[in-house]
């Protein structure tokens, strides 16, 4: 990764020097559909190997494209990972320190690049106005309901447990579920006529695997628990992590899980990917029914992960471990690049802004974070980031950061606490080794440069101030 903290005068370029392209010249450009997928782990994937995960759709579009197999979150929570998604910088730059700030008006982001491009877009990163969706569940005689998610309680099934998060089978179809609204959303706006002389750029935003752990069927009976391994745990490993860690395992109730229930767990968590694997193999055949596929790119990305019932845990927002940080990434574009490329070396979120813009042909911004993967996938580079950084927070009680390297993971929590992991040896971070004599001067390397990106991002929002 290019060092921000050469970079740390620099200021995000504005639109004013940006060409519209539009008339005949439009023509030459592809379309964008961006999908996003909430929650969805990198590793649980049958494209880059998981041994459970059945997504055959999504294995078939990095047949057609490129898989990143090391994409990480720059962020540990919706707002501040799909921010830097959005605008290429980390969540101290573009200001989305949690959920519930929104991204500055004057941000550039990936919308007001594409509209003061020429191109038409219909929307942001949004979940589909929940109102407007419990409305039409009601409309279809459901009866009242509550939760998009869940549906109507009493046609739900859901299994008691100990946790803090809903797990069963949702009161409602697959056909009507709040993923399945979204998409005909999509495919409305597909079946628009559209203008030869103007590109367009589509955002589908799924609710994807994010807690609840409730799925409709038969998505929900798809894994059988008691076939599933146990995710990685060591007896005690919470006593040597920060105490964020085993405060918020105690919290949502999940020190008080058993080995069936967490199974329980990761059968409906994988459950409710491939159903959206389902979904997304839907709109990817309207694409090619209406004729689109041929001038279009197509990104399919997760804004961060779940623990995955990694360290008896799920969910996100408490730590970085792999599970968690690592995102699905997978592209198919238009053109000559090759097909059924698998990278391996790591990349960032912040990495996705640059890479559509090379591929639609547009111009590239100034101060970014990240930095085109195009030529990774064509194979003009052979190397990833060295260093990958991820981080949110700005008050004393909820920062937490990263750098990750191909050997080792430095993660550092504000209020007290730190880790250090080495990747190659213990590639499931059960072992804390911050505490270890003999692993200090790693330590200490990882920690200033962790320090100097921090402190270079947080000038950069300065700068644009």
């Amino acid at each position: 990764m290019r060092d921000p903290s050469r970079r740390a005068l620099l200021r995000v370029t504005t639109l004013a020097g940006l060409p519209r392209l539009i008339g005949a010249d439009r023509r030459r450009f592809p379309n964008l559909v961006f999908i996003i997928a909430d929650q969805h782990s990198g590793l649980a994937l049958g494209c880059a190997g998981h041994p459970v995960a059945r997504t055959p759709r999504l294995d078939a579009l990095a047949r057609q494209g490129v898989l990143f197999t090391h994409a990480c979150t720059a962020g540990i929570t919706c707002g501040p990972s799909r921010a830097s998604l959005d605008t290429g910088l980390h969540a101290q730059a573009h200001g989305v320190a949690r959920n519930g700030i929104p991204l500055s008006k004057d941000a550039t982001s990936i919308y007001t690049v594409l509209k003061e491009s020429g191109y038409s877009a219909p929307a942001e990163h949004t979940h589909s106005d929940r109102k407007e969706y419990l409305q039409w569940l009601t409309s279809l005689g459901y009866g009242e309901v509550t939760d998009p998610i869940i549906g109507p309680k009493d046609k739900a099934k859901l299994i008691p447990m100990p946790y803090r998060f809903e797990v069963g089978r949702a009161g409602m179809s697959k056909a009507h579920s709040l993923d399945a609204f979204s998409l005909q959303a999509a495919i409305r706006f597909l079946e628009q006529p559209k203008s030869d002389s103007q590109a367009f750029g589509l955002w589908v935003q799924l609710h994807g695997s994010h807690d609840p752990y409730v799925v409709p069927a038969p998505y929900d009976t798809m894994y059988r628990p008691a076939s599933l391994p146990m995710p990685p745990y060591k007896r005690g490993e919470y006593d040597s992590k920060p105490a964020r860690q085993k405060r918020t395992w105690q919290a949502q109730g999940a020190d008080k899980l058993s080995d069936e229930q967490i199974k329980t767990i990761l059968a409906h968590y994988f459950g409710m990917i491939s159903q959206t694997d389902s979904l997304v193999g839907e709109l990817l055949d309207k694409l090619s029914e209406f004729g689109l596929d041929q001038n279009t790119v197509v990104i399919y990305a997760g804004d961060h992960g779940d623990t995955m019932g990694y360290h008896r845990m799920f969910t996100k927002g408490f730590a970085l471990y792999e599970p968690a940080v690592r995102i699905p990434l997978i592209i198919r574009a238009p053109g000559d690049l090759p097909r059924g490329v698998r990278i391996d070396a790591a990349v960032s979120g912040v990495d996705v802004l640059p890479t559509v813009l090379d591929l639609l042909g547009l111009p590239p911004l100034k101060g970014l974070h990240g930095r085109s993967l195009v030529p990774l996938w064509d194979g003009r580079e052979r190397f990833g980031s060295e260093e990958v950084f991820a981080g949110q927070g700005d008050d004393k009680t909820d920062r937490i950061v990263m750098i990750r390297t191909p050997r080792w993971k430095l993660v550092r929590y504000a209020e007290g606490g730190q880790e250090l992991y080495n990747l190659e040896t213990d590639p499931a971070e059960l072992d804390n080794l911050a505490a270890e004599p003999k692993y200090a001067d790693a330590a200490r390397r990882l920690s200033r440069r962790l320090d100097d990106w921090d402190r270079a991002c947080k000038n950069q929002l300065e700068n644009r101030s």
